[in-house]
């Protein structure tokens, strides 16, 4: 387990306990890299609002306007738009589909433009009308989305002309400094945790990627997610680099369908409202993590584990409240 505890000026405390890979006693690392599940959606979520912070599009406009090929819920006609993908209520579903993605040991050989036409339009040959979309109106009812999310990673290649992972590399990475995050395995040289799961006794997962990568495929550390973090508390700004607008961020810490949902701001969750913590956690195979702050009193922290069944709210709050007393 890795965590750091944060404010907008400094890492107040950070441990790292146990081990990165326990058949070959390799102890946790500042540097070892994390998988990072769906704490991966806020880095594809701000990518995504610095095109619209460069005015790429609006966030009510519709997704088809800008996409090579038409999405549309089976027997609805409403536009699916923007705020809909950032608020996992376009009614894109997962799908069986999604299972056949994991590739271990590799990255995966399919290219994301390919599987999402191949998910989402009719004969495709991942379409299914029922498994691939739910029975609603896009914008009339909340259900989480992974492929809605790697949608947004397509929309950033298509309104942009980069590859995601170039766009995120030259737009967020190097500017911030974040040396240890990564999107394809093949682009790694540093440790990797190993993934666990845990039936009596821990038993290690091969390294693995999926062709919907935006959704969940990140690996870093808890320091590079800091580097990250730490615009988001500066008004945007981090290692002299403006990520994004501060009315973007405080567009994505407010709630968005309170009627529908009462914690989704865009692709940031108000996880704990008693301590006002906004962020985003996640579960994978053999990993779960969680990071979040408190955008009045700027404190926060990341956890990430190499365990996929571990609860980390009670873990997140305590070390919220380390860091308010320090």
């Amino acid at each position: 387990m890795s965590v750091l505890i944060f404010d907008e000026n400094q890492i107040i405390n950070e441990n790292y306990l146990g081990f990165s890979n326990i058949d070959d006693n390799v102890t946790l690392q500042t540097d070892h890299l994390f998988l990072l599940a769906s704490v991966s959606k806020v880095i594809t979520a701000t990518a995504l609002l610095q095109l619209y912070d460069d005015n790429e599009f609006a966030l009510d406009d519709p997704i088809n306007n800008y996409l090579p090929f038409n999405v549309t819920i089976p027997n609805y006609q409403e536009d699916i738009t923007f705020r809909m993908l950032l608020t996992h209520t376009s009614a894109i579903a997962d799908g069986s589909a999604l299972d056949g993605q994991y590739y271990y040991g590799e990255d995966s050989p399919v290219a994301l433009s390919s599987f999402l036409e191949n998910y989402l339009v009719p004969n495709g040959t991942f379409y299914n009308a029922n498994e691939n979309f739910y029975d609603f109106q896009p914008g009339t009812d909340y259900e989480y989305s992974n492929v809605g999310n790697a949608l947004i990673g397509l929309l950033v290649e298509e309104i942009s002309g980069m590859d995601f992972n170039d766009y995120c590399k030259q737009n967020i990475f190097i500017p911030l400094g974040m040396t240890e995050t990564f999107w394809r395995l093949d682009e790694i040289s540093q440790t990797i945790v190993q993934p666990y799961i845990f039936n009596g006794q821990y038993e290690g997962i091969q390294h693995y990627t999926f062709t919907d990568y935006p959704n969940g495929g990140l690996r870093s550390t808890a320091r590079d997610l800091y580097k990250f973090l730490k615009a988001y508390l500066n008004n945007g700004n981090a290692n002299n680099y403006q990520l994004l607008n501060q009315s973007t961020i405080n567009e994505m810490l407010t709630l968005q369908i309170p009627s529908l949902n009462n914690t989704m701001g865009l692709h940031m969750y108000r996880l704990n409202a008693s301590n006002e913590l906004w962020g985003h956690d996640g579960s994978e195979q053999g990993v779960a993590t969680i990071m979040a702050y408190n955008p009045n009193t700027k404190v926060g922290a990341i956890i990430l584990t190499n365990q996929g069944d571990s609860d980390l709210e009670e873990i997140l709050v305590e070390s919220y409240k380390y860091g308010i007393d320090k």
